[in-house]
């Protein structure tokens, strides 16, 4: 299995360090492949949005349809967000669509079954989705399982504790209007999810791109040895970011409820796929060659707005997957061309 795409621009440091580490090839010229890449999503989007308007401007170019659509995707953007995160430092999350699935189940039963308050129920939702990342990272790190083995067998796990504790059945009665509330209201005609979504994504840039600990993390995914050597945590990194990645999945699932006001037990594992195909599609721009915030965001919006039109210009509904499927691949290969473009 290839190793996923990460920092490439930056050495290891050592955990004390305060001085910006320095690039490796300053003065190396950017390769026009590279360069172009940067605004390739934003390019994609608009043109995406501009054929479709074209196509059908009168179920596409609307703002409600605009507002339906950033509502809908922004719990695929934190379950992107949330495996990016171990994507960063050289592994894989492939439990983040069944942990968003728990987190809805969760929430949805601690508010219309068990009586708690939708700020009780939205803590435990977020705090079991956590403890299950921590969970992915021990087994990854400390007992030293492969990622997407110990990933793919909690997933699997859960999916079935899941199903088990809810016989199956789809939670629809009793679902507080203070939780649907917040996935259904907007300021602006942006939905609070999406508004919620952008706050999170500047968080993790901010952390990701201007302080040490996200510079050791792209460290780490750059070569894990070499940041053992050099000080680094290895152990203690990876583990966040599993437990972030929870967090985000969390959050993702308490949203669901929220727009949806109901926690089907079967949801979940197909939001794995697109997510990865945002990752790895949103490393060919922005900052080629490396997973970020940015991109990653692009990159969803793209699938969705292509999802989308497709949808409404009538083609017939296996297109969609074939069409995650396919950018999947492409994202995959053209990110792999990059980091040759720029070693």
């Amino acid at each position: 299995m290839n190793t996923p795409p990460t920092e490439t621009t930056t050495s290891p440091v050592s955990a004390d360090s305060t001085v910006e580490p320095r690039p490796l090839a300053r003065t190396a010229p950017t390769p026009t492949s590279v360069r172009a890449a940067q605004w390739a999503l934003p390019v994609i989007l608009l043109a995406f949005i501009a054929l479709f308007s074209v196509l059908q401007p009168e179920t596409f170019a609307t703002q409600g349809n605009f507002t339906t659509l950033l509502g809908s995707e922004a719990v695929l953007i934190l379950v992107a967000l949330g495996a990016m995160l171990p994507l960063i430092v050289g592994q894989y999350d492939l439990s983040v669509g069944a942990n968003m699935g728990m987190a809805s189940i969760a929430v949805a039963m601690a508010t219309s079954e068990l009586g708690f308050s939708t700020g009780a129920g939205i803590a435990v939702a977020i705090v079991l989705s956590t403890l299950l990342g921590f969970v992915n990272g021990f087994l990854v790190a400390t007992i030293g399982i492969s990622s997407f083995v110990a990933t793919l067998a909690v997933s699997s796990l859960l999916s079935g504790i899941v199903i088990w504790s809810t016989d199956g059945t789809v939670i629809v009665d009793n679902i507080p209007s203070t939780l649907t509330d917040i996935g259904r209201s907007s300021i602006l005609y942006i939905p609070i999810p999406f508004l919620l979504v952008i706050v999170i994504a500047l968080v993790m840039g901010y952390v990701l791109r201007m302080t040490p600990t996200g510079r050791y993390l792209y460290a780490v995914g750059g070569s894990s040895e070499a940041s053992r050597l050099s000080g680094l945590s290895v152990d203690r990194l990876t583990i966040m970011t599993f437990a972030a990645s929870g967090f985000l999945c969390g959050i993702g699932g308490v949203l669901l409820v929220s727009k949806l006001g109901s926690a089907n037990p079967t949801t979940g594992p197909e939001f794995l796929l697109p997510a990865f195909a945002a990752c790895f599609l949103g490393a060919t721009s922005i900052r080629p060659g490396t997973f970020n915030v940015t991109g990653t965001i692009l990159a969803v919006l793209v699938l969705a707005v292509g999802s989308t039109g497709l949808q409404l210009i009538g083609v017939p509904f296996y297109i969609e997957p074939i069409f995650a499927g396919v950018v999947l691949l492409i994202a995959a290969l053209v990110t792999r061309y990059l980091r040759k473009e720029q070693s």
